[in-house]
Formats: structure tokens, sequence, C-alpha cells
């Protein structure tokens, strides 16, 4: 229905980049007023111009009618005050925080970020660590004890202790206990990104520094590099071990996979075999398929087996995993795409990633110097030596008031003062649970700080962006544009239904049938049966329900009867029949015998309208809109500038 397609086309106008700024602010038509310039006009042009070649004159002729059509039916949205309505108001204001995400950043660094995140997807690091736990919120005496704590673990191995002896000795790593401190192999985004960031800045062989993250000091040491080996895709056959099993099950399970890839080398199809025996609930029903995966997200053994497998189609022997015994077929290798190819993936998930702070971080810099921010570290102190420690962690601490009210932080000309920072961290108190109340009340100021800078730089977006300012400004006529047009023509094509019926009387020889064969068509499993059928056609008294119980009496599928009204076109094997009342003979068709009994031929008419309500509302649709743009071109007033047009035109 037209519904749809006014939707792909309001998408594309909307969601694709946007343009380069264009210097052309001249006047290309107004609409009641309300001034179009050609730097819109060839924007909005641009972004619908699917094929990118440059528009004819022809092209832009009929884009500017089709502009002029939209600009008249936002002005008149906006004369019924749908920007007004909590609904529109909710909508936007839902698109803009979306919108202006990307405005939040600082440039540079995103693509810093992104170029460094490729890079890294291209190859592969292998380190071990040694963890010292340590909370995030700790207090300061607590991290320097598990600092100096690290400190001596790094002296040993700087000794020349060995590194997995120490790190399966003193690591606070649970893992550290199987593994000695052996992360085996991985790329970007495998790790948290203070952890990854050192993994990748030192060479190969060397111990790093002491460094902090999020869980905790960490000391690393790389121990391989190698290409990145792209992501995978396998199907696989698994037999389930349980840690419960004795040493009987467990060899008998290892005797069935090997029984299985025994039949798998002697040509039995894998895809069955998994159906027949697969322990995996997952997997099983869908031919052992697997998502495709890289470096780091399977387990080793598995991880291992399936990257060894050199071509598509390829079957592995049986590997033994903590889960079980599997054997891989090979599906597919994604090798690494290009950066292109790449990029909109990177910046997702950079987005979601801890690397995202990075970001933010030289923004909020970037933005103090910008707008000169100042603040008072007395005035704050005066607010954090209210905070009572028992009652703050306990709820029952409130925000006293400050006679003076000083200010705490300002910048282009705001002011934040003692007592909304008060009330700030009042609303924070429930987050801190165990930790340092000095460290807490530091961060939580940390984040006023930061909401309200990010908050007022929201508000000067337009001003400072022009791009974003048009992009708001085609949302905004976009979803007045749907909402409007909703209401006047596809919802009112649906719900009046006596509009849709007289429309539909003054347009039904649009919906005709072709001619049409009523007829009853009589399908037999074989000619001897077809044969006694046609003889029974003789008798008026042999009704179907008459027939279908003598003919399907050991067999149901002995005789299969179709009755109706038929267009040309719609069955086969009535093509090839004169139309014309009266009974076939026996036809072969399709391997079964077929007869056909013929009652009358129907010239074409129109089809009732519960048939074609669908595409009788399209074509609704379609005149109700003529009409409203009708009637719009009479209410307001559209002045175009031609000799302006004229010289955007191609010469």
């Amino acid at each position: 229905m037209m519904k749809k397609g006014w939707l792909t086309g309001l998408c594309f106008l909307l969601l694709v980049g946007s343009t380069q700024a264009q210097t052309d602010d001249r006047v290309l038509f107004s609409v009641n007023g309300d001034a179009v310039s050609v730097n819109e006009f060839l924007g909005v042009y641009n972004k619908n111009n699917y094929s990118k070649k440059a528009p004819t004159a022809e092209d832009l002729k009929e884009y500017l009618e089709l502009y002029i059509r939209f600009k008249l039916k936002v002005q008149e949205a906006y004369a019924q005050g749908l920007d007004t309505t909590q609904k529109f108001r909710r909508e936007l204001d839902n698109y803009r925080s979306q919108l202006a995400q990307p405005y939040l950043r600082d440039r540079e660094t995103n693509q810093a970020l992104l170029q460094e995140a490729y890079e890294r997807t291209r190859t592969e690091r292998r380190a071990s660590h040694i963890m010292v736990k340590i909370e995030e919120n700790a207090s300061p005496a607590d991290s320097l004890a598990a600092y100096r704590k690290a400190l001596q673990i790094r002296e040993r191995l700087v000794k020349g202790e060995d590194f997995a002896k120490v790190a399966k000795e003193v690591s606070e790593d649970p893992s550290a206990k199987d593994n000695a401190g052996d992360l085996g192999f991985f790329s970007a985004f495998r790790m948290i990104y203070a952890f990854e960031d050192m993994a990748y800045k030192i060479k190969v062989g060397q111990m790093s520094p002491v460094f902090r993250t999020q869980f905790g000091y960490h000391i690393l040491k790389v121990t391989g590099e190698r290409p990145a080996r792209g992501e995978i895709r396998v199907a696989h056959l698994m037999l389930v071990i349980k840690n419960s099993d004795n040493d009987s099950v467990r060899q008998q399970t290892e005797r069935r996979i090997r029984e299985i890839s025994r039949r798998i080398k002697a040509g039995e199809n894998f895809e069955q075999l998994v159906a027949q025996y697969s322990e995996d609930p997952s997997s099983s029903q869908s031919q052992g398929l697997l998502p495709y995966f890289g470096t780091g997200r399977m387990v080793p053994e598995f991880e291992e087996a399936a990257y060894a497998l050199k071509n598509n189609g390829d079957i592995s022997e049986p590997i033994l995993t903590s889960y079980g015994w599997h054997i891989l077929k090979r599906i597919d290798l994604r090798e690494i795409a290009s950066f292109e190819q790449a990029k909109a993936d990177l910046e997702g998930r950079i987005a979601r990633d801890s690397r995202a702070n990075v970001n933010k971080s030289n923004l909020l810099n970037k933005l103090k110097k910008e707008y000169k921010f100042t603040e008072f570290p007395k005035a704050r102190a005066a607010v954090y030596a209210t905070v009572v420690d028992t009652a703050y962690r306990n709820g029952s601490w409130q925000a006293p008031s400050f006679p003076k009210d000083e200010v705490v932080f300002g910048f282009a000309g705001k002011q934040i003062k003692q007592s909304e920072l008060a009330t700030f961290l009042k609303s924070q108190s429930a987050l801190l649970m165990s930790a340092d109340l000095a460290i807490f009340l530091d961060r939580s100021y940390q984040k006023l700080v930061d909401d309200q800078l990010l908050a007022y730089e929201d508000t000067r977006l337009e001003d400072k962006h022009p791009d974003f300012k048009a992009l708001m400004k085609e949302y905004r006529e976009g979803i007045l544009l749907f909402d409007l047009t909703d209401q006047m023509v596809w919802s009112k094509a649906v719900t009046d239904t006596q509009g849709l019926d007289a429309f539909y009387e003054t347009q039904k020889d649009k919906y005709l049938y072709k001619e049409r064969l009523d007829a009853e068509v009589f399908t037999c499993i074989d000619e001897k049966t077809a044969k006694s059928l046609r003889k029974d056609l003789g008798s008026r008294k042999n009704t179907h329900e008459k027939l279908l119980a003598k003919y399907n009496k050991s067999n149901p599928l002995t005789l299969k009867i179709n009755s109706g009204k038929f267009e040309r076109g719609a069955l086969p094997v009535l093509e090839p029949l004169a139309w014309k009342p009266g009974t076939s003979d026996v036809i072969a068709h399709n391997g079964q015998f077929v007869v056909v009994r013929m009652r009358e031929v129907l010239v074409p008419s129109p089809k009732p309208l519960n048939e074609v309500r669908g595409l009788v509302t399209s074509d609704y649709q379609q005149f109700l809109e003529k009409e409203w743009l009708r009637e719009l071109e009479g209410k307001y007033r559209v002045v175009i500038n031609r000799e302006t047009f004229n010289s955007i035109l191609p010469q």
C-alpha cells in the first residue's frame, strides 16, 4: 500500500548521512511566506538521489514539485498545531537524543579510536597476567597496599622467577590456578580497554609495568603475536560428558563418537548423523550449525580444531573439550574486512566499549577550555564536610542549607552552587555501598560536572553544527508529515467505510475478473479410475460426497475434487481446453489423470469489494491525497523564484 512506500522514502530521507554544507542561501520558493533556500532544496535532493548520478533538468523539475507538496503538508501540520502535542514532542525528543550522540563525542578521538581498533582486529596477541584485586572505589590506603603488593610481585619476576609459577601462586584471578595466568590469544574488544591497550602497546616478550583496571592491579607479559584468523563458522555433532560421569560412561561415550566418526568417513551424511545423535539441544535441530566466531570466543580445543580445517566441508577428527566430544564440519571462513567494510560495526562496538570513556574525557576537556570552566575547591569541600558517613550510607543524611550558597563550579555564565551539589550527592547515596566515602564524593562531583557540561553542549548543537540543525528540521517535518498524512489519508482510507464504498462504486470497472470457468476438476490417482469416474459423471445423482465415498474407500488419495470459478491462467490443466459447458476427456497431467466438468463460462465482471479491499484502499488513499493536495494548493500561496531555479539547472 502507499503508506509503506512513503515510509521507505522517508526513512531514506531522514537516516542517510548529512550532506556537506553549501553556501547558496538564495530563496528558491516559499510556501505561505516560509522560504526554502537553494541550499536546503539541493541538500535534500542529494539525499534522495539513489543513483548518485548528476541530475538532469527534468529530475530537478520533478523533485521541485514533490518538495513543494511536502512543504504544503508541513505548513498544514503547523497550522493544525501538531507540533505542540505531547506525542510529537516526545517522539522528536527521542529522535534528538539519538541523533545528538555523534555530536557529543570528540571527533578526532573517535577517528583515532576507530583506526586503532581496526588495526588491532587484524592482529591477535597472546598474554599472561597476574592480578591483585582491589575494589574500584577502595580507599587510598587499601589501593596503596594493593599497589605495593603488585610491585613486590613484579620485582620477583624481574629477578627471574617463572611467570607461570608465580601466577599460580599469587594471582587473584580465579582462572590462574588452572591456566597459570595464560589468557591465550585475543584481539580488540575481547578484554576491557585498559587491559587491551597495555597488551598491544608493549612488545612481544616484554612485561608491563603495574597498571590498574576496574578489577585491580595487573602485571602482564605478551608471549605471542599472529595475524588475525578472521571469523569461522562450523557445524558440530556433540556427545555430552557430565562431571558426574564415571570412567565407564566416559569410555562408552568415546567409543560412540569414534563409531560416528567412522561412519562419516565411510560416506554417511554428516547432517543426518547430527539429527540422530548430537546432544547439543541448541544446534541439533539446525544441522549442528553454530554462529560465526573468532579467536577467544570458544574453549581453546574447540577453537583450534575449527581453524585447523582448511576448506569448507572439511570434517575434523573427534575432539574432547570440557563439555564433551565434538566432530566439527567447516562451513565458512570470513576474512578480515576492509576498513570501510568494518567501519560501521567498529563504531557501534566502540560506543558500547569502555574505550568510549576516552572519547568522553577528551571531549569534556575541550568543553572546559571552550566554556572557561572554573571550580572552587573550598566551596566544594564545605559541602563534603556536611556529609556524615554512617547517615549517608543508611540514607538518613539530608542536604543542609547553605546561608551563603557559594558557587562550586561554573562555565559559560552558568553557576552550580553548594545547595545543588548537596542535593545531587543526596540522590547518589544509594550507590555508595562499600566504597570509600571520600572517593565516592569526588566521583559524584565529577559526574555532576560532566552531566552539566554535556547537557549545556547538547543545547548548543544546532548553533554549532549546521548539519545537525538541518537534520533536526528534517526529522521535525518528517514526523509532522507522517502524523498528518496518517490522519488525512492512511487511517482515513481504512476507517471511512462509506467513502471507500462510494469510491469503489465509481471505480469498480478497474477491478475486473478475467474470463472465468465455473467448473469441477476431478483429479484421479490413475487412468483406470479417471475413465470410471467420467462415466459416473453422466449421472447427476452421483454427488461429490458419493463419488469420494466410492473411490476413496480404500485409499484417501485416489480422488480429489476442486470445484469453483477459475480465471484464465489460474489452473494450468484448464488452459488447453475449449471453454464451453460439458465434460472433458481424461487428461494426463503431472503424473495424475484429470476430468473436468465445465458448467459455465463467465465473461469479465467487477470483483466484489471484499475480494479487492486492499487494492481499492490503496487507490482510495491516492485519491484522498490528490484531493487533499488540491485543497492545500488553494489554501496556501506558493511562490517560485524561476530565475533562481533556472540558474541551478544543468546547462
